[in-house]
């Protein structure tokens, strides 16, 4: 792969899932009031390293969360909403059976499942859901559709970002894994490293 772009890296806002706990994958729940907030605090974050002078593409998932947050930027920013690509490969790791239901509720309903995947989270692939191997690959290949862009703001979620960050900075799995980024936290991607926008 060719050298890759700057990449500003957005996680959408505080939803009422992520309030309760509930894994929420590729099913979706509303942004909270404090989500909002985090979006419009997050463009501000934006706005320190995204010169809006120069060529930028600005991408969403499609997810509503994401969707929602990625307006309540544009709005803050003065970027027309029209310019936003939504990309289904950028969308949040699939949970299978997991989707909507706290952890604990899946420990008693899909203890082996949840055992299965809590020893092996890189390649245990959910009933009907994803492993961070297949995310990978279709992030490699968002990734190869903008390595020829010079700046990209990318608004979606903590898996699917941490996969991304390895995917860009050459990590490990167990590196990826342990990976975290906060509903309020923007992160700069450049020259295989990363940098948290304060």
């Amino acid at each position: 792969m060719k050298k890759l772009p700057t990449i500003i890296l957005v996680r959408h806002g505080q939803t009422k899932w992520n309030v309760e706990g509930r894994y929420q994958g590729q099913l979706d729940s509303d942004l909270t009031e404090k989500g909002k907030e985090q979006a419009k605090e997050n463009a501000l974050k934006v706005a320190k390293v995204l010169n809006m002078n120069q060529p930028f593409k600005i991408f969403s998932s499609p997810l509503g969360r994401a969707k929602k947050s990625c307006y309540i930027i544009c709005d803050t920013l003065g970027i027309d909403k029209k310019e936003i690509i939504f990309d289904k490969r950028i969308s949040e790791f699939n949970y299978g059976i997991f989707e909507g239901k706290t952890k604990a509720e899946c420990q008693e309903k899909y203890p082996d499942v949840l055992a299965k995947r809590e020893a092996n989270k890189w390649s245990y692939q959910i009933e009907n859901g994803e492993s961070y191997i297949l995310v990978t690959q279709r992030l490699k290949s968002w990734l190869e559709s903008v390595q020829d862009e010079k700046t990209v703001v990318m608004v979606a979620h903590e898996m699917v970002n941490r996969a991304l960050r390895g995917l860009y900075c050459n990590l490990d799995s167990n590196s990826i894994l342990d990976l975290r980024q906060g509903n309020n936290i923007v992160i700069k991607l450049n020259n295989s490293e990363e940098n948290i926008v304060v």
